[in-house]
């Protein structure tokens, strides 16, 4: 129940709060969560010309390491859209490992039903998501003899470079996700596997 008691607050001090405005192409941004090279946030303001994307839509985007101030300005061409069904949790524990995974399976050779292949990986989640994925296209998974190996070094992560196969391959690991191949990975224990 509200009385006049909860609404008599001290006074705030108010400070002044500068709010970058975004021009052509460019999106304001309000992080909320980052990890494994990728930022999670939301939509604040769009500039002129950005298409795609509107206000307090989630997106995610690649993490430079530097301090996130509480907003920040990006082009659009450097931001993905998160689809509704992925939590910002999934985004910053799945997509960058995720889109390590999807390269193996595009590697060389694509991954086929049938398949024996051995995955080798600096990275435990990568290992993990990259073996996950190998089994839901029907793959058997190997610890030796013939095989097509895929394998990755935590020195070679290499993520698209264009921004259109960057959102291609982000889609592909959010299916990934939607389609529960992920569900028995604990992106924490994985973590804790390579930090040792």
């Amino acid at each position: 129940m509200i009385t006049s008691d909860s609404l008599r607050q001290a006074p705030r001090e108010l400070r002044p709060l500068h709010v970058p405005r975004p021009s052509t192409g460019q999106l304001r941004l309000r992080p909320s969560l980052r990890g494994n090279g990728f930022v999670v946030g939301s939509v604040e303001a769009n500039g002129p010309d950005t298409v795609g994307f509107a206000n307090r839509d989630r997106v995610a985007w690649r993490d430079d390491s530097t301090e996130l101030p509480d907003l920040l300005l990006k082009s659009q061409d450097d931001v993905l859209g998160v689809p509704s069904w992925i939590t910002d949790q999934q985004v910053v524990d799945y997509l960058g490992p995720g889109l390590v995974a999807r390269a193996l399976m595009r590697s060389s050779h694509p991954v086929g039903r049938g398949d024996d292949v051995r995955v080798i990986s600096t990275d435990a989640l990568v290992s993990s998501m990259a073996t996950a994925w190998a089994r839901h296209l029907g793959a058997h998974i190997v610890e030796q003899g013939p095989a097509l190996v895929l394998e990755h070094s935590a020195r070679g992560r290499v993520f698209p470079q264009a921004h259109g196969r960057l959102a291609q391959a982000a889609v592909d690991v959010f299916q990934a996700i939607r389609a529960g191949m992920f569900d028995d990975i604990d992106a924490d224990q994985s973590r804790a596997v390579t930090a040792a």
